[in-house]
């Protein structure tokens, strides 16, 4: 079971540091064989792909209120 995190400024620390990890990986990583190439770059997606996702849910507004 996946835990929920609230806490906005949480999500959005582990946002940038998924961002960081990405970025860094794709930098330093040059493998060789196509195999690892495709592992590389299929890391490289997930850690965005996280990072995406926990940047955007640490923009929305906790405080909602019910319109109706």
């Amino acid at each position: 079971m996946i835990p929920r995190i609230k806490d906005r400024n949480t999500m959005r620390t582990i946002g940038l540091w998924c961002l960081l990890l990405g970025n860094g990986l794709h930098l330093l990583l040059h493998p060789a064989a196509p195999v690892a190439q495709n592992l590389v770059d299929g890391v490289f997606g997930v850690l965005f792909g996280v990072s995406i996702g926990c940047l955007l849910l640490s923009l929305r507004r906790t405080d909602r209120q019910c319109s109706g």
